[in-house]
C-alpha cells in the first residue's frame, strides 16, 4: 500500500454517472425532495468522490479493480431495454446502507490512524457533499454565506442525527384521528384489512378496543420516530388552517351509486336507474370539515348497506384550472389565453374544455366534454404568433400581450374544477360559489401578513438585463413582484399556514426533548416551500398524468398562460399533507445516513476560521 489516494490512480466514472442519472428518478427520501436547490450535487457522485479521496490506493491493478467493484459495482445491460445500469456497490440509490458501508467506514478510519477524518465544505449549498461525508463517518464542517443554504444544512445534517436516537410516545390527539392512525398502523406492519382493523381497534377506533394487536402491543401509547411526530404535529397545523380556509375551498356532494375502483366484473348487475339530482354544496362544521352524512340521513341504514343504491357522495376539489385573459383590440371580447383545451389525455380517458362564444360577443362560456375521440383537436387560443380571439378571430401578438401585462390589464378566469371522484379524478365547470370563493380582497391579505415577519413578498422578480436570463420572463408581462406570482387566495393560504406553524412553534409540548421542539418547527418550513412550488400561477396541469406540475420544473420563471391552483386542504398533489409527507420521508432516510456520525459544524459564513491544515479533506466543488 502507498501513500497515494485511490482517486489519483482510478475512479469509477461510468458507474458514478449511471447512478447519478438514476437519482433523478428517485421520489421519496432523497435530499433533493426536501427543498429546491439549483446546484444540487448527485449523492452517488459525491459518495464516489469522497470514497476515492479518503481510501488509499492499494498499489496494484488487481486490488484496485476489486476495491472499485466493492465501491461502484459493475455496469450491466438493462433487461427492459432501457439502457445500462449498475449491479453491486454502494453508489446506487437503495444500496448505500448495505453491510459494505460499515467495512468502508472501518477502512477509512484505519487509513487515518484509527480516527475519523475531518472534512470541510466551505460552499456546502444544499448539503449533498457533507451529507455523504457524514455517511462515511467523517467529522464534517459545512459553511455557506446564503441563509437559505445554511438553513438547509441544518435540516440535512444537524437535526437528523440528533433526533435519530429518540422514539417518544405519539400524542394521543394525533392517534385519535382515524386517518392518521390508519397510516401509522399500515406503516408498522398491519398489511391485511383484518390486521388494520385490529390495530385500529387497539387504538380506540372501532368496536374491538380490547383486541390485542401484534403491531401495537402493550397499554402505553405507541412510540415512533421523528418522522411520525412531524406528521402528527402537521395534522394540528392542518386542522387550524382548515377552520380558517374551509369556505375558501368549497366541497360539493353528488347523488350517485357507490362505486369501486377497477373494472366491473363480468356478469355484474347493471347500475340501477335513478333520477339525477343537482349537486349540493356542503356546509363546513366548526372544525372546517364537511360530510355528506346529513344529506344521507333521508335513507335508512339498510338502503345504504346496498352499495349500488344511489346516495350523496362528497367530492373534494383537487385543483382549479385557470386561464389568463386579455381584451381583444378589435371586438373588445375577453380572450382566454389557453395553450391547450385538453384537460385529460390519460389512457382511454379523454376530457376536453369547450368554449362557446356568448351572444353579446363579450367572451366565451366554458364547458367540459367527456369521452372525446383521440383524433379531435384540442388546440387552444395560444400559438407562436400570439392569441386568437374566439369571437372575431383577430390575433393578439406576443408584443400586444406584453404591453397588456405591463399595463396591468391581464386578468385570470377559472375554467374548470378537478374533483376527487369515486373512480378517480373528475372534471366539471366551476360554480358561482367556487368563483366567488376564489375572490380575496387585498385588505384581507394585508391584514393577515401584517403579523407575519417580513410581510408580503414584495421584492422584485428577476428581470432580463439585470443579472437574469431570458428564462426569467415574468417581469416583462407585469409580474414584477414575487407576490404577483400568486393569486390572492394562494397568498391567503400560504399566509394562513405560516401563521399556524408559528402558533405551533409557541405551543410545542414540554414532553419533547429540547432539540425535538426546535426540529419539529424547522421541518414544517420546507413544507410551506413545497406548497408554494405547486401553489403559484406558474404551476400547470399535466393532463397525461393528472397531476400539478411544479413552478420550478426547471430553474426558470417562464410566463405561463393557463395555470393550475392546488387545493391545500385535501390529500392531493400540492396539499399540505403531501408536502409534509415528502419532508418526513427525507428525515427517515437522513436519520439512517447520519445516525452514527459525529455532530457536524455548520457555519453561516463564506470562510472557516480554522486553518486548512486542520482538515483532511477540503471540498471546493
Amino acid at each position: 500500500m502507498t501513500d497515494a489516494r485511490l482517486v489519483e490512480a482510478a475512479f469509477p466514472l461510468r458507474q458514478a454517472s449511471l447512478d447519478s442519472v438514476h437519482e433523478k428518478n428517485v421520489r421519496h427520501g432523497h435530499v433533493s425532495t426536501l427543498h429546491i436547490w439549483p446546484a444540487r450535487r448527485p449523492l452517488a457522485a459525491c459518495r464516489a468522490a469522497l470514497l476515492a479521496t479518503l481510501l488509499p490506493d492499494p498499489g496494484n491493478a488487481g486490488e484496485r479493480r476489486a476495491l472499485l467493484a466493492r465501491m461502484a459495482g459493475y455496469v450491466a445491460g438493462d433487461e427492459t431495454g432501457g439502457g445500462e445500469t449498475t449491479e453491486g456497490g454502494i453508489l446506487h440509490w437503495g444500496r448505500e446502507g448495505g453491510p459494505e458501508l460499515a467495512k468502508f467506514r472501518a477502512e477509512i478510519r484505519a487509513a487515518f490512524g484509527g480516527r475519523a477524518p475531518r472534512a470541510l465544505d466551505p460552499f456546502a449549498g444544499g448539503g449533498a457533499i457533507p451529507l455523504e461525508a457524514m455517511r462515511l463517518g467523517c467529522e464534517v464542517a459545512a459553511a455557506d454565506i446564503n441563509p437559505v443554504a445554511w438553513f438547509l444544512l441544518r435540516l440535512t445534517l444537524h437535526y437528523p442525527r440528533l433526533v435519530a436516537r429518540e422514539t417518544p410516545p405519539l400524542p394521543a390527539r394525533a392517534l385519535a384521528e382515524r386517518a392518521f392512525a390508519e397510516e401509522f398502523v399500515k406503516a408498522h406492519g398491519a398489511k391485511t384489512p383484518g390486521a388494520v382493523r385490529k390495530a385500529l381497534a387497539r387504538l380506540g377506533h372501532g368496536g374491538l378496543a380490547q383486541t390485542t394487536s401484534p403491531h401495537l402491543e402493550g397499554d402505553a401509547p405507541p412510540r415512533a420516530g421523528f418522522g411520525w411526530h412531524l406528521r402528527a404535529r402537521a395534522r394540528r397545523v392542518l386542522a387550524a388552517a382548515r377552520r380558517a380556509l374551509a369556505r375558501r375551498y368549497p366541497v360539493y356532494a353528488e347523488f350517485e351509486p357507490a362505486r369501486r375502483k377497477g373494472r366491473r366484473r363480468t356478469g355484474a348487475p347493471p347500475e340501477p336507474r335513478y333520477r339525477p339530482r343537482p349537486p349540493r354544496l356542503l356546509e363546513p362544521d366548526a372544525r372546517g370539515r364537511v360530510s355528506a352524512a346529513a344529506l344521507n340521513a333521508e335513507f335508512d341504514p339498510e338502503y345504504l348497506e346496498t352499495g349500488t343504491n344511489p346516495r350523496w357522495v362528497e367530492k373534494p376539489p383537487v385543483a382549479y384550472l385557470w386561464a389568463r385573459t386579455a381584451r381583444c383590440a378589435n371586438c373588445r371580447a375577453e380572450i382566454p389565453l389557453l395553450k391547450t383545451l385538453w384537460l385529460c389525455r390519460k389512457g382511454s380517458k379523454r376530457v376536453l374544455l369547450t368554449m362557446t362564444p356568448r351572444a353579446d360577443g363579450s367572451g366565451v362560456e366554458f364547458g367540459v366534454r367527456r369521452g372525446v375521440a383521440e383524433a379531435e383537436s384540442g388546440a387552444g387560443t395560444m400559438s407562436g404568433s400570439g392569441a386568437r380571439c374566439p369571437c372575431c378571430g383577430l390575433i393578439a401578438t406576443m408584443q400586444d400581450l406584453r404591453l397588456e401585462g405591463a399595463a396591468g390589464r391581464l386578468g385570470a378566469r377559472m375554467t374548470a374544477v378537478i374533483v376527487d371522484g369515486q373512480l378517480g379524478k373528475e372534471y366539471r365547470a366551476p360554480t358561482e360559489e367556487e368563483i366567488e370563493a376564489a375572490r380575496v380582497g387585498d385588505e384581507e391579505i394585508e391584514a393577515l401578513y401584517a403579523d407575519i415577519p417580513f410581510g408580503l413578498p414584495d421584492e422584485s422578480t428577476p428581470r432580463s438585463g439585470q443579472g437574469a436570463s431570458r428564462a426569467f420572463s415574468v417581469a416583462g408581462y407585469g409580474l414584477g413582484r414575487w407576490r404577483d406570482l400568486f393569486t390572492n387566495r394562494q397568498l391567503l393560504t400560504l399566509g394562513t399556514f405560516v401563521r399556524e406553524i408559528r402558533r405551533v412553534a409557541a405551543n410545542v409540548g414540554a414532553d419533547y426533548p429540547d432539540i425535538w421542539r426546535a426540529a419539529l418547527v424547522a421541518y414544517l418550513v420546507p413544507a410551506i416551500g413545497r406548497m408554494a412550488d405547486r401553489g403559484s400561477t406558474l404551476a400547470t396541469w399535466t393532463n397525461d398524468r393528472e397531476v400539478i406540475r411544479s413552478t420550478f420544473a426547471r430553474f426558470a420563471l417562464p410566463m405561463v398562460w393557463d395555470f393550475a391552483e392546488s387545493s391545500p386542504l385535501t390529500d392531493a398533489s400540492g396539499s399540505f399533507v403531501q408536502a409534509v409527507e415528502w419532508v418526513a420521508r427525507f428525515i427517515e432516510h437522513a436519520e439512517i445516513a447520519t445516525k452514527d456520525a459525529p455532530t457536524p459544524d455548520i457555519v453561516r459564513s463564506s470562510a472557516i476560521e480554522a486553518p486548512p491544515g486542520d482538515f483532511d479533506v477540503i471540498c471546493t466543488d
